[in-house]
This record gives C-alpha cells, structure tokens and sequence, in this order.
C-alpha cells in the first residue's frame, strides 16, 4: 500500500475522534440531524443505546443496539438523550495537528536531507575563496 493511501486510511479513521457525546433534546435533535444511535437515560437511570431512533408524538421509538428488539418510549420515562455530535475544537485541533505533521515531514524528507551541500550550486565566493554554499 502506498504512502499516501495510507496517510488518507488514517485520516478517515481518525475522523470519528472530531466528535463528542452531548446530551440533546430528543423531540428536536432526532427529526432535524437523524442520528445512527443515540442513548437513552430512563428517569429511573438505566441507560438504552437506540439504534435507528425516531420521534413519533411524544414516544422515542428504535431498535436496541446489537439486536433486533424494538424499543417504545414514552417521551415522559426519558431522562436524558445524549449523542454524538460535532467537535470543532478537536476538528481544529485535528487538523492543526496534521499540519504541524506535513510541515514536519517536508523538513526532514527535504531541509534536513539536503544539509550544507548544494549539489554543485554556487553562491559566490568568500574573501579565502572557498564556496558559498547557501545564497
């Protein structure tokens, strides 16, 4: 696999890291974003993840994660919903972080390599006469 498709692999699995869970307001949130999963906190505080949920009235309704088994809740037994959301502070800093890394790897596969030697490019001479080797 070459160089650049693994940078890309890496850049779509790291991808997922741009996201925090949030808690949200399920009547509004699930019709307007349609979520994958989200997770349910009962009032009595065992926690649901729900898969494919959808609002209907006033009842959450889905599949529990990892099973088929359908799920009906009454918008009134919720305590809480949380889901993932958008991160844009560790989206920056993601994508600060890669730039840091492509400037990185220009200087060392580069600058470094290339040390005092000029490859035969002069720049003038000095007062002794020896080479100028940067210009």
């Amino acid at each position: 696999m070459s160089h650049g498709r693994v940078a890309l692999a890496g850049l779509f699995l790291a991808m997922p890291a741009c996201t925090s869970m949030r808690s949200v307001r399920p009547a509004q949130f699930i019709p307007q974003n349609s979520p994958e999963v989200v997770w349910v906190t009962y009032t009595n505080h065992p926690v649901v993840p729900l898969a494919q949920p959808e609002i209907a009235g006033d009842t959450l309704r889905g599949v529990r994660l990892g099973t088929r088994e359908r799920v009906v809740i009454p918008l009134g037994q919720v305590g809480s919903v949380r889901a993932k959301e958008p991160d844009h502070v560790k989206t920056v800093l993601f994508l600060s972080g890669l730039g840091v890394a492509a400037v990185s790897a220009v200087y060392f596969i580069f600058v470094r390599q290339a040390g005092p030697s000029t490859d035969g490019v002069v720049c003038g001479y000095d007062k002794k006469v020896d080479p100028i080797p940067y210009c």
